[in-house]
């Protein structure tokens, strides 16, 4: 059978949209994933074999209900082995403030795999599986986790023989601006019987670990000719890995059902996208050069976080609460609000929308990046419908807001403790939590002072900002994925 070499994703949307449930490793079975093809291992015959080929999914949302297709093509030719699966799943949400939880059963399931002469079937009533998910949204970041339990039963030869696989799994995951990951685990328990002779009864066991990353990274590339009108500028690179490792138990066994001994072993593959590059806009900055935050100034400048085209930034001068709005919006890929165009019929009945805060105007440098930081609650006003859009903001708000948009604010001790600066006693209470964990986070230095009510400068906020950035791209990483497979 031909291969059809190209990966599909079809989405349809009817009326409103579920709220995304971050990352998804690609179905159900322990699969890994790039833009053209798929790949996952099976058990049945007592070893494992690697299949790899093609994955479409269909996915559409009607309310809070998501009825999700997957259908595979796939083959080892070097072993004679192919599959062919179609399943359906139903998933029904339920929000509860920032929490969602979801729960997923299966509707309908067809599975052939066929090695040499033997062809292993099952069929809906055959495989009994459901999953339970819960998101809990930060503004910015969402972190996940799920577990599912499944039995499936493989007949053989007209149901003359039998191979039900029982499955536990487990996933947790984040999703963020800067990078992403989630890591399943699923525990297979295999048994093998023979109906008719009821003999050559076996059990095998298997551990199947997927982990799918996203990493943005950035990168100065100085320009080699002297002669040109910039001299660098910074590029992103984001990349998609996708990891398989199994490790298993299984029976060796002969033509007549006797078992010579136990195949023991692991393994492991991996699958790749192909990095996407974007080239940043290069500042015009040049009341920065000299100073030890300078690659960092840039790089927020870059991404239109500060100033992009005035040549004077004042980096020693307050941050502004709007200003401060439009580096996260920046830095952070927070989508703007967008406004309905209308025609003059339609608009002569539409009520228009109005400011969320009486002192923002439309007509604000700020109002738009304003608006989306506040409808995504990340940053909120000062009281009585204001947000104070030119008041500066200070550097124990600043952590507040950056530690609140991680959720781990609740990891600080509950108890009297310190923060280890010299200027402990004159962090405000209801930002002392927050300081705590962003020093553990590395994202503030360690130094003697915090100096928690002194007004953050630009320069200051650049440095925390990038140092928020790499906190996303490695440190939790880090936590999630190699932490958890190598455990």
């Amino acid at each position: 059978m031909k291969r059809i070499t190209s990966y599909i994703i079809a989405i349809i949307i009817l009326m409103q949209s579920i709220a995304s449930f971050a990352v998804d490793i690609p179905g159900y079975e322990g699969g890994i994933n790039n833009e053209n093809s798929y790949k996952e291992v099976v058990f049945l015959t007592g070893e494992p074999i690697e299949l790899e080929g093609t994955l479409k999914i269909s996915i559409k949302e009607k309310g809070d209900t998501k009825t999700e297709q997957y259908t595979y093509k796939l083959d080892n030719k070097k072993v004679g082995a192919s599959l062919s699966r179609t399943v359906k799943l139903i998933t029904t949400f339920e929000t509860n403030g920032k929490q969602t939880t979801s729960k997923k059963t299966l509707d309908s399931y067809k599975e052939t795999f066929q090695i040499g002469k033997k062809k292993y079937e099952v069929k809906t009533e055959d495989y009994q599986w459901n999953q339970g998910q819960v998101v809990q949204d930060t503004g910015l970041l969402q972190f996940y986790a799920g577990d599912w339990s499944a039995r499936k039963t493989y007949r053989l030869d007209k149901g003359r023989e039998e191979i039900t696989v029982q499955t536990i799994g487990n996933l947790v995951g984040y999703d963020s601006p800067w990078s992403a990951t989630e890591t399943q685990t699923l525990q297979y328990i295999m048994n093998y019987e023979n109906k008719v002779t009821g003999q050559g009864a076996w059990e095998g066991t298997a551990v199947v670990e997927t982990s799918y990353n996203k990493t943005k990274d950035y990168n100065y590339v100085e320009n080699v000719p002297n002669q040109i009108s910039f001299k660098g500028g910074y590029i992103l690179t984001e990349k998609h890995e996708n990891t398989l490792k199994y490790d298993y138990d299984l029976p060796v066994i002969t033509e007549e059902g006797k078992m010579l001994w136990r195949n023991i072993g692991n393994g492991s593959t991996q699958i790749d996208t192909n990095p996407i590059i974007t080239r940043l806009n290069i500042p015009a900055l040049r009341d920065i050069r000299g100073l030890a935050s300078e690659k960092d100034i840039l790089l927020i400048a870059s991404m239109e976080g500060l100033p992009l085209n005035t040549t004077t930034l004042g980096p020693s001068t307050p941050m502004s609460r709007g200003d401060f709005a439009k580096a996260l919006v920046g830095t952070m890929d927070i989508e703007l609000p967008v406004e309905e165009e209308t025609s003059r019929r339609s608009s002569r009945n539409k009520v228009e929308k109005l400011p969320i805060y009486i002192d923002v105007p439309k007509t604000h440098r700020n109002f738009k990046y304003i608006e989306a930081v506040s409808e995504r609650n990340i940053m909120q006003g000062v009281g009585k419908d204001k947000f104070a859009p030119d008041r500066a903001l200070t550097r124990a708000e600043t952590i507040t807001i950056l530690i609140r948009l991680l959720g781990m604010q609740n990891q600080a001790p509950i108890k009297n403790y310190t923060t280890g600066f010299q200027d402990d006693a004159s962090i405000p209470t209801w930002a002392k939590d927050h300081v705590y964990m962003a020093k553990q986070l590395d994202i503030i230095d360690n130094d003697q002072y915090f100096y928690p009510n002194r007004n953050i400068t630009k320069e200051e906020t650049a440095v925390i900002l990038v140092n928020f950035i790499n906190y996303l791209q490695t440190r939790l990483m880090y936590d999630f994925r190699e932490n958890i497979l190598n455990n």
